[in-house]
């Protein structure tokens, strides 16, 4: 049975997964919370030679499969690895980008550290904006039907991602900050002391919708934000209410601009909460009719197989 090691890099999060092929049948994984960056800043307080600090965090990782990873395994990895914070920076692919994935730089790297090929994935560039890692979903994502047509896939996250693929190419791709918005708002500005994290439940979802709708009336973020402070005030909401609506307004902030992009079907990839929250969002916007929801295992393994096609095809 051949095997490879798919490694998906980002800032916040390391995920190892040991992958049979060609079935991609993935066999054992390994995840760790020490992404790019946390390394990064761990190898500044460090010192050294960053690539070496680097493998050696990854040889550590690849240890913890119990399946012992021999010499002739390839090592795959995409995402934020190759920017200027990880193990190498490599420079970005350009659009137009096809999802067949033979425009990407594929760098090969070999070390004393780890003895095993390194196949390392570049990112793409536009005149303002960049992906690392998301491009390579996109790729395991796209199907022959989306080839036929003009699809904007949805991935949220820290960083949300609006990748519009038209016909089989990759156009254009637009970065929402919603994730890291959020957090800032809410452990570092006036805001944090009118929210309450709590677990999502059926009546916490008319919160969020408010804040949804409250985007489409054509006011600022920048005002609109500070009716989460007044919600407290004049009691109206509380605060694990106000903690769905502020969500309610960055998501529908962020979703809204669906509305102008010119594509026939919006694909909908995410999976836990972020799904339910997006899912009834974009219900609000009135953008339903043309979204698909792409399954959570789908979503999952897209990493793997955008890895395997951008391999073969390079």
């Amino acid at each position: 049975m051949k095997t490879f090691v798919s490694v998906d890099w980002g800032t916040t999060n390391l995920r190892l997964r040991l992958v049979a092929t060609p079935h991609l049948t993935i066999l054992e994984e390994v995840v760790s919370p020490k992404g790019i960056k946390t390394i990064y800043d761990e190898w500044l307080a460090f010192g050294g030679e960053k690539e070496n600090y680097f493998l050696t965090f990854l040889q550590q990782q690849l240890a913890l499969f119990t399946t012992t990873i021999s010499e002739e395994v390839t090592i795959v990895i995409s995402g934020m690895a190759s920017s200027s914070i990880g193990l190498r920076e490599l420079p970005y692919a350009s659009l137009p980008f096809t999802t067949d994935g033979k425009t990407l730089l594929v760098e090969k790297i070999s070390s004393a550290i780890i003895p095993n090929l390194i196949q390392l994935i570049s990112g793409v560039k536009s005149d303002s904006d960049v992906i690392r890692g998301e491009e390579v979903e996109i790729i395991g994502l796209i199907n022959e039907e989306d080839k036929k047509q003009a699809v904007v896939f949805v991935t949220p996250g820290t960083h949300s991602k609006h990748v519009l693929c038209e016909k089989g190419t990759i156009t254009n791709f637009f970065t929402y900050m919603t994730g890291e918005m959020f957090s800032v708002i809410a452990e570092h500005t006036l805001l944090k002391n009118s929210i309450e994290k709590m677990p999502l439940e059926a009546a916490y979802l008319a919160s969020f919708e408010q804040g949804v709708q409250k985007t489409m009336e054509g006011k600022s973020i920048l005002n609109t934000l500070f009716k989460v402070r007044t919600n407290t005030l004049f009691r109206e909401k509380t605060n694990a209410e106000n903690f769905y609506y502020l969500s309610g307004l960055l998501i529908g902030e962020e979703l809204k601009s669906l509305k102008k992009l010119p594509c026939d079907t919006i694909k909908l990839c995410a999976g836990g909460q972020l799904f339910e929250l997006y899912h009834r969002a974009i219900h609000v916007l009135g953008l339903e009719s043309k979204t698909q929801i792409v399954e959570k295992r789908e979503v999952d393994r897209a990493v793997v197989k955008g890895q395997w096609k951008i391999i073969e095809n390079n």
